[in-house]
């Protein structure tokens, strides 16, 4: 696992280098619009059953051509891409999911759970073994990257960053599929390490767009604010919880729809509603929320949140709690 001192030893090597090379950042941009295409779940490209196939057949080729080991930055976005684009499919077009009434809007990721369709389960399951397959490639290919962003004679400014948007991504991927069938919220407490790490490759990746500049930013790629959202949701360890949803609301940005500051403080709000019943520093199973509802006023930047909650350990009656937030 990534340690912040790497980063950090790294970040002040290459801060004014990377500050100087205007147009190689703007190379490395071009890279990250390539590797991140999940911001609307949009496949206007795949408009007919035949096209879709043959989208789909491509990619399944383009997998079966993972390396072993990954030699490049870009080798290994290149494969996160398609393993992203693959899951975001899924996620559009496989998994139910029940809509709200107007103007009320479901977010994906808190209603889906105990999913135990055969096919749906077989599609996670074979995606779920290409991320492996990408994780076994990238690991040594990260180890070596690191070892060579300490050496202050060479620039790995730009490899440095895209692999580590990627390795970000497939991490928190990992996360959006196994929420699928997972049936309870519990289980994600085992993967403390990898909700550490995603923290810590959006706090570096924050630090080199804001060493260009601190203002309000927008942007059409997904870069940060998807994968810290979901940590603030379900990571329950709190300081790892508290840093992605600090994350959030210090570094104002939208990111094609989502907004960091209104994600920031739909975090900071579950982590509120959860941690009220916290037992021994431990959110217990029944008090995690599900069902986690957006209404917006279009007036004003403000919306009326509500999630489902168990009443206690001993039953099934669920509350709904309900907080309007502004930002």
């Amino acid at each position: 696992a990534l340690r912040m001192g790497t980063m950090r030893t790294f970040m002040s090597t290459v801060r004014v280098s990377r500050l100087q090379r205007t147009a190689q950042s703007n190379t490395s941009t071009v890279h990250l619009t390539e590797l991140t295409q999940e911001q609307a779940i949009s496949f206007s490209s795949e408009s007919t059953p035949e096209r879709h196939a043959l989208v789909l057949s491509g990619e399944r080729a383009l997998l079966d051509r993972m390396p072993q080991v990954f030699t490049s930055a870009r080798d290994a976005a290149t494969y996160a891409n398609a393993l992203v684009r693959q899951t975001m499919r899924f996620f559009s077009e496989q998994i139910p999911l029940p809509i709200p009434p107007p103007p009320q809007i479901y977010f994906p990721m808190h209603g889906w759970w105990g999913v135990k369709i055969p096919h749906v389960v077989s599609i996670q399951q074979r995606i779920m073994t290409d991320v492996l397959r990408w994780k076994a490639a990238d690991a040594p290919f990260w180890r070596q990257l690191n070892i060579e962003a300490q050496d202050p004679t060479q620039d790995h400014s730009e490899d440095y960053f895209l692999a580590s948007v990627s390795r970000m991504h497939i991490q928190i991927l990992w996360i959006g599929l196994m929420t699928i069938c997972m049936d309870n919220e519990s289980q994600f407490d085992q993967y403390f390490d990898v909700f550490r790490e995603v923290v810590d490759l959006a706090e570096y990746t924050l630090e080199v767009q804001n060493a260009k500049s601190k203002t309000p930013k927008f942007t059409f790629d997904s870069l940060v604010v998807i994968p810290l959202y979901m940590v603030s949701f379900k990571c329950r360890d709190p300081i790892i919880r508290r840093k992605a949803v600090r994350l959030l609301l210090d570094n104002p940005r939208r990111e094609g729809v989502w907004d960091s500051v209104l994600g920031g403080k739909m975090g900071e709000w579950a982590t509120t509603v959860e941690e009220d019943f916290m037992e021994d520093g431990r959110v217990p199973e029944w008090a995690r929320i599900h069902w986690v509802a957006l209404e917006r006023d279009k007036e004003q930047k403000s919306a009326m949140l509500s999630c489902e909650q168990r009443v206690g350990p001993y039953s099934d009656e669920v509350v709904m709690r309900r907080k309007i937030i502004t930002w």
